[in-house]
């Protein structure tokens, strides 16, 4: 018979605080898609500068 996995015991969490952690986890992500779109349009802008100018895409 395995042994049982120990497993760690969180602490009790109130919906108060629990919709607090989602909301926080929610808005960072919002911030790095935001800023991983940002970088993309950085990335393509600089990508157009740098093609020669008798090319035409």
């Amino acid at each position: 018979m395995p042994k049982p996995i120990p497993t760690k015991k969180i602490p009790p969490l109130t919906l108060e605080q629990m919709e607090e952690i989602f909301m926080d986890r929610l808005a960072h992500l919002i911030v790095r898609l935001l800023d991983y779109r940002q970088e993309e349009k950085d990335k393509a802008k600089n990508n157009e500068y740098e093609k020669p100018t008798g090319q035409q895409h």
